[in-house]
C-alpha cells in the first residue's frame, strides 16, 4: 500500500514537472520571438536611416519634388561609385561598355518609366542611319508634308563619354555604324523623349547624333562628327525634304559645348543655335557656380566628375586634377593673358550668384606651373575645345542663340559668360535662366517623376523655336 502511494506521488511530481518544464518553454519561445523581431526591427531602422542619410542630398531651393531629386541623386551616384571603382581598377574613366549600358539604361528608366525606353509612336516616324559616316536618328512628324520643313541637329550630352549605348529596335541592321575605321554602338535612347517631344510640339524634323566617344576618341573627333553630320544635312535639305534656310542646332552639357563650337563653324548655315547648360571653357573651374553648386544634386554633376570628362575630351592625364582643379594648371604668365580676360569676373551675373562673398570675386595670378601650362595650354587655348577661348568679334555673326542656364548647376558661369560676350559682340542673344534649376532638368519633363523646372524650361523652349525657326 506504501509502494503504491508512494508511486502516485512521484507521478503526481513528474506530470507538475513536465507542466512546469512545458510553460518555461513557452515562455522562453515567445521571449526568443520577441527578441527576433526587435532584432529585426533595429536591423532595418539602421538599415532605414543609413539608406535615408545617403539619399540626403541638396536639393535646390524652389524644387518641390524633393524625394524625386533624391532618388536621382542616389541613382547616379551609385552607378559613379562603380564607375570609381572601376576607374580604380585600371579602366580608363570607369568608362566601358558596360557602364555605358548601365548609365543608359538607369537613366532611361528615370526618365521613361522604363529601362527599354518608348517604343513606337504613330506620330513620328524614326529611324537610324548614316550621315556620311556619322550615326544619327532621325524623327520626322508623319503629319508634316511639306517639302520645306524645319530641322534641328541635336547633339547629346554625357561629358562626351555617356549616354549613347544600345540599339533601337525601329532599324537593327543600322544598329551599328562605321566611321574611320571604328565601330561603335547606334542610339540615343536617353534623350529619346525630348526628342520626341521637340519633333513633335515644335513640327520640325530632328536628327539626334550619335558621335564617336572620349576617351576612346577624344577632341576634335565628337566635335567633327557633329559638324559633319549637321553639314550632311544642310548640304542635302533637299532629299531630306528640309528647308536649308531653318536649319538649328542644339545640345545640352557636352552637346551644348558642341552646340557653341558648331555654330562658330558654321555661321552662315545655321538659323538657330542652342546651347542647353554649356560647359565652355577649362580656364578657370574656380568660378562662383563651380564653387557654390558642386554639392547639389551632385550624382548628375560635381566640379570633379566635370573635369574627369573634360580630361578625358581633352585626353589629358588624371593625375592633374587636383591642380586643375585649383587652377593651378595655368601659369602666371598666362593668369595675366588677354585668355584669362575672356572668363574673367567682369562678365559675372551677379545677380544670379546667391553667395554674397562670391559676388565680387579677385582672382589671384602670382601662382600656377608652368610646366603643366605650357604642356596642355594648346588644347585648352582652342576655341573648338573651349569656345569661350576667342575675343568677342569671333562672336558677331553668330546665328540667333537661345543660352539656357540653371542656377544650381555648376557650369551656370560658362553659360552666363557665353551670354553676356555675345550680347556685348552685339549678337542676336536670348538668355533662359532658371534660377531654381539643375543640371539635367530638361529630361525631366514628363515621365515617373517630372521636375516643375523641367516642364518650364521644355514649353520655354518648344514656344522660343515654333516662334523662330
Amino acid at each position: 500500500m506504501v509502494q503504491k502511494g508512494h508511486k502516485k506521488k512521484e507521478g503526481g511530481k513528474d506530470l507538475g514537472k513536465l507542466i512546469h518544464e512545458h510553460d518555461a518553454k513557452l515562455k522562453g519561445s515567445l521571449l526568443w520571438n520577441i527578441l527576433k523581431q526587435s532584432l529585426f526591427a533595429i536591423i532595418v531602422g539602421i538599415l532605414a536611416l543609413c539608406l535615408f542619410n545617403y539619399m540626403d542630398t541638396q536639393v535646390p531651393e524652389g524644387v518641390t519634388e524633393v524625394w524625386s531629386a533624391r532618388i536621382l541623386d542616389t541613382s547616379l551616384r551609385t552607378m559613379g561609385k562603380v564607375i570609381l571603382f572601376l576607374n580604380n581598377f585600371g579602366v580608363h574613366g570607369g568608362v566601358c561598355r558596360f557602364t555605358r549600358k548601365g548609365v543608359d539604361m538607369m537613366l532611361t528608366t528615370l526618365i521613361t518609366g522604363s529601362p527599354f525606353g518608348l517604343g513606337s509612336d504613330p506620330e513620328l516616324k524614326i529611324y537610324d542611319t548614316v550621315f556620311d559616316g556619322v550615326g544619327v536618328r532621325v524623327y520626322e512628324p508623319v503629319n508634316l508634308k511639306s517639302n520645306k520643313r524645319p530641322a534641328l541637329v541635336y547633339y547629346h550630352g554625357g561629358g562626351w563619354s555617356w549616354l549613347s549605348v544600345g540599339r533601337y529596335p525601329y532599324r537593327p541592321s543600322l544598329a551599328y555604324y562605321h566611321h574611320g575605321g571604328g565601330w561603335s554602338w547606334l542610339s540615343v535612347d536617353v534623350y529619346d523623349g525630348a526628342t520626341r517631344a521637340l519633333a513633335k510640339r515644335v513640327g520640325m524634323v530632328v536628327v539626334s547624333v550619335s558621335y564617336r566617344q572620349s576617351p576612346e576618341h577624344p577632341h576634335p573627333i565628337p566635335f567633327e562628327d557633329c559638324l559633319t553630320a549637321t553639314k550632311y544635312v544642310v548640304n542635302n535639305a533637299k532629299s531630306l525634304h528640309v528647308d536649308p534656310s531653318r536649319v538649328a542646332i542644339s545640345g545640352d552639357s557636352a552637346g551644348g559645348h558642341l552646340s557653341a563650337a558648331v555654330a562658330m563653324a558654321m555661321k552662315k548655315e545655321i538659323k538657330i543655335s542652342v546651347p542647353i547648360y554649356p560647359c565652355l571653357q577649362l580656364f578657370d573651374l574656380q568660378t562662383p557656380s563651380y564653387i557654390e553648386n558642386k554639392d547639389y544634386i551632385p550624382g548628375m554633376l560635381t566640379d570633379v566628375s566635370m573635369l574627369t570628362y573634360w580630361l578625358n575630351y581633352g585626353n589629358i592625364s588624371y593625375n592633374y586634377i587636383d591642380d586643375i582643379l585649383a587652377n593651378r594648371h595655368t601659369s602666371q604668365k598666362l593668369k595675366e593673358s588677354l585668355y584669362a580676360k575672356y572668363v574673367s569676373p567682369d562678365w559675372y551675373m551677379k545677380e544670379h550668384i546667391r553667395t554674397p562673398s562670391l559676388r565680387n570675386m579677385k582672382k589671384k595670378t602670382n601662382f600656377g606651373k608652368t610646366e603643366l601650362s605650357d604642356k596642355i595650354q594648346e588644347t585648352i587655348l582652342n576655341p573648338d575645345f573651349s569656345p569661350l577661348m576667342v575675343p568677342d568679334a569671333k562672336y558677331k555673326d553668330l546665328p540667333l542663340t537661345y543660352v539656357l542656364t540653371a542656377g544650381y548647376d555648376v557650369l551656370r558661369d560658362d553659360g552666363l559668360i557665353y551670354y553676356q560676350r555675345l550680347k556685348k559682340a552685339g549678337a542676336k542673344v536670348h538668355l533662359a535662366h532658371y534660377a531654381d534649376g539643375f543640371h539635367g532638368m530638361i529630361f525631366f519633363f514628363d515621365g515617373p517623376m517630372p521636375f516643375q523646372v523641367g516642364i518650364r524650361a521644355m514649353n520655354d523652349l518648344v514656344e522660343f523655336l515654333k516662334k523662330n525657326l
